[in-house]
């Protein structure tokens, strides 16, 4: 009996062709979006499960609160904050510390600069990471050691055998107070080899050493800071701890023990100022979203959530259209079922015979989608940025999963179709050929009307993400980023020679502008400070920015009031040390903070403020521009002219010759600091990076909106053929009372236009919902026009006519005697 179901399924299968097809074709590429949904969430899931015993380690991540600040999420944490847990919190049974910190690493006469991070001695104990050659308990305990990944390894030896050998590193352990980093050098010992971490990690390790190194650069003052946040702190719990509890136990200790008035100058309970969170080690990647410094772009529940949902979506539309098509056939084949039952087949054998119709279909399908898969699987990879393998020995409970998907599938798209036709009445089926449920009529229309919701959903948030994309890029910033190279590594050179590279790069034909400041647009550092005002109690915080005069000009700010900061006035320049006597010296403020003082932009200019306890006048006020670009809103910031602090460089290019300059800018720097290789980027690219994830999934959205669309409309053309074969003898009496084949013609579109307007209705709403959400993430965002919604409405209307037209056109056009004599 099993193989006289298989002999017929597969005849039915060539038999059918165009039925055959737009079955198999439709469930075999939901199905491939489903394999390629499925390893993309495997991939996010797994983001440091192969990390060894770390069902009790946690990072530490700090909420810092300020007074007239919005509460800042820090993925790092103070280094001093991982000891005061370990001293004084017994359920904390081991900490480890990891800073990344670039360093210039010489091998012979050749330089790299590497991903190189500072630890803890015991980093390796504690945090169970893969060595290839090392004792973990001993690697980093001489301040004199280095542990390098194997690609390091080979780079800068050509083997992983490299236990022994020897690297040169710049010494440089310096604070604020020594201005400059002088070329001094240590060389450390490699005393560890670690294995190349897989891509799924939070971790961006190249080579570690101890913090107690000749070369740290932490330095004292950094390990003593409460309010510098620039390392990951771990801790270990003993088992049976309350991550939650940890976190309050905390904050009571820190309010008896810590004051904060010294580092902060706010009079705040430690416990609010500085709120820890534990954040499971498996769980940082998925759960971290919203906070600042990850090194590796943190994964999204919504994204997990939504591919899923989508995937399912599609595959259930790809069901739809079997269900669809396989009812609206039932009067093709209610005489084969009436013939089966005369002989004596059962209702329960007619239905397996359909049901195991329909799972046929879908592992011919299944095996499609898996030569889809194959094919465009380099493509997923390189689009995502990472290795998403498919392994089919190592990966078989995957493999069965989606094997046991398309099973169910088959059988649930079959089900409903071989109920209906199992239960046809011998009698009826004979005697007309005809399956006599008007109801499923209706079901197939529901069918239709949920297939074009989901697409006309998904083409709707794709529109709305590229028009937010496109208007975050292209807005007015405030401020020019094109052409524009920055230089990190300016600390390395002393004043002197900071002075004489920044002159030397301005007389190059290729360098329109030269200028430094403690930072550059779309990076995540934050620096801030209290402004206390005359005559006020408290404090107000504010972002701090520290600038040479050059830097407005360069980047082409403007000033709403007063003037702008000048070397020509020596009050112009503020000098920040503690011990600097920086009173009656002037300052600039941006428009936010001219309004948060309560000044007014007009009205700011010759007022006082007190800064570290000197008495600062404002001079002028700079128009907002947007730091962050388009997600984060203007903050009050403030800006001081201070050369000695200001050691990121920013340099302006003509567009001319850009290999040419670059390459000037580089054998300048080597003559300047022959020690240290160059840290410089194009600043167009870091504000690529900050909408890379949204193109994303702007591009993953149009994807599956095609992918949606294009099922949908196989269904639909599908049911239009059968649809407008049923109404043949219908039309011809209608052409015989004279109706005009432009009337039905538009009879036939109208019909297939109700499922299509009933489905926006259920599309707008819910997509509506989800955009709302999705854009409160910008701080600067476009408003969810009607034209989006009824663009994607018109859309899939438009394509549902395309669709069903020709077979419209065909009938219509048909001469009605034929089909008069149709039955």
């Amino acid at each position: 009996m099993f193989r006289n179901y298989l002999t017929i399924a597969l005849r039915n299968i060539v038999r059918h062709k165009l039925y055959s097809f737009i079955n198999i074709a439709g469930l075999a590429v939901g199905l491939a979006c489903v394999v390629f949904i499925m390893l993309f969430i495997r991939d996010e899931l797994s983001f440091d499960s192969w990390v060894p015993d770390s069902g009790n380690l946690y990072r530490v991540d700090v909420d810092a609160e300020l007074p007239g600040r919005p509460v800042d999420h820090f993925a790092l944490a103070p280094f001093v904050l991982g000891g005061f847990m370990k001293d004084h919190l017994p359920e904390v049974t081991a900490m480890t510390r990891l800073w990344d910190v670039p360093m210039t690493v010489q091998v012979g006469d050749r330089q790299f600069l590497d991903d190189t991070n500072e630890a803890d001695p015991d980093f390796f104990t504690v945090m169970k990471l893969p060595l290839v050659a090392g004792d973990p308990g001993q690697v980093l305990q001489h301040p004199e050691s280095i542990v390098l990944s194997e690609t390091l390894a080979k780079k800068y030896f050509g083997t992983t055998n490299a236990i022994g050998r020897q690297v040169v590193i710049a010494r440089a352990s310096c604070g604020k107070e020594k201005v400059s980093c002088p070329a001094a050098a240590a060389t450390l010992r490699v005393t560890g080899v670690m294995r190349d971490l897989p891509h799924n990690t939070q971790f961006t390790i190249g080579a570690v050493i101890p913090h107690t190194s000749p070369v740290d650069r932490i330095g004292d003052q950094g390990k003593r800071a409460w309010f510098s946040f620039n390392g990951y702190d771990y801790v270990r719990l003993a088992p049976g701890s309350d991550p939650a509890q940890m976190s309050a136990k905390l904050g009571h200790i820190m309010d008896r023990l810590v004051n904060f008035s010294g580092d902060a100058g706010v009079h705040m309970p430690a416990s609010r100022m500085m709120r820890t969170k534990l954040v499971p080690f498996r769980d940082v990647h998925m759960n971290t979203a919203d906070t600042i410094g990850n090194s590796v772009p943190p994964g999204s529940w919504t994204t997990v959530y939504g591919l899923g949902l989508i995937g399912l979506v599609i595959l259930a539309a790809a069901c739809f259209n079997f269900t669809n098509l396989a009812t609206a056939r039932a009067m093709m084949r209610a005489r084969e079922i009436g013939l089966r039952k005369c002989v004596g087949a059962s209702r329960s054998q007619v239905a397996a015979q359909f049901l195991g119709e329909a799972v046929v279909m879908a592992v011919v399908a299944l095996i499609f989608a898996m030569a889809l898969v194959e094919i465009l699987l380099p493509s997923f990879d390189s689009f995502l940025g990472r290795p998403i393998a498919l392994n089919y020995l190592a990966d078989w409970p995957l493999l069965l999963a989606i094997a046991l998907i398309a099973m169910l599938a088959g059988l649930l798209s079959g089900i409903y179709p071989a109920l209906v036709l199992s239960g046809f009445r011998p009698v009826t089926a004979l005697r007309g050929n005809q399956s006599g449920q008007a109801g499923s009529g209706r079901l197939r229309t529901a069918l239709v009307v949920l297939q074009f919701a989901v697409s006309i959903a998904l083409a709707i948030s794709t529109l709305v993400v590229f028009a937010q994309i496109d208007f975050a890029r292209n807005q007015q910033l405030g401020f020019r980023h094109d052409n524009t190279v920055v230089i990190q590594t300016l600390r390395r050179l002393t004043p002197d020679g900071r002075k004489s590279f920044m002159d030397m790069l301005r007389a190059y034909p290729g360098v329109s502008g030269v200028a430094s400041s403690s930072n550059t647009p779309f990076s995540s550092n934050v620096n801030v400070n209290n402004v206390h005002l005359p005559g006020q109690s408290g404090s107000l915080t504010t972002e701090q920015l520290l600038i040479t005069p050059e830097f407005i000009d360069l980047y082409g700010m403007k000033l709403a009031a007063g003037r702008a900061l000048t070397d020509e006035r020596s009050e112009d320049a503020v000098i920040n040390r503690p011990d600097a006597n920086n009173d009656g010296h002037n300052i600039l403020i941006n428009e936010t903070a001219a309004r948060y003082f309560g000044f007014g932009v007009q009205g700011a200019v010759g007022k006082t403020v007190v800064i570290d306890k000197a008495a600062l006048h404002i001079v002028g006020v700079l128009k907002d521009f947007r730091f962050k670009g388009a997600r984060q809103a203007v903050q009050p910031t403030f800006y001081t002219n201070d050369k000695l602090d200001s050691a990121t460089l920013s340099v302006r290019l003509t567009g001319q010759d850009i290999p040419g300059t670059m390459a000037f800018i580089d054998r300048t720097w080597h003559r300047m600091a022959p020690s240290t290789a160059i840290s410089r980027s194009f600043l167009d690219d870091s504000f690529e990076k900050l909408y890379q994830s949204d193109r994303k999934q702007g591009t993953l959205f149009g994807v599956f909106v095609g992918v949606a669309i294009l099922i949908a409309a196989l269904g639909l053309f599908g049911l239009a053929a059968f649809t407008v074969g049923r109404r043949t003898q219908e039309i011809g009496i209608r052409k015989v009372f004279g109706a005009r084949t432009r009337d039905l013609a538009i009879l036939l579109l109208w019909q297939f236009s109700i499922p299509v307007l009933i489905a926006n209705l259920i599309a707008w709403p819910l997509a509506w919902y989800y955009l709302q959400n999705w854009l409160q993430g910008f701080a600067y965002r476009i408003a969810l026009s009607p034209i989006y919604f009824i663009t994607a409405g018109l859309a899939a209307l438009l394509i549902a006519w395309v669709t069903v037209f020709s077979h419209a056109l065909r009938v219509a056009r048909a001469n009605p005697i034929h089909a008069l004599r149709y039955e």
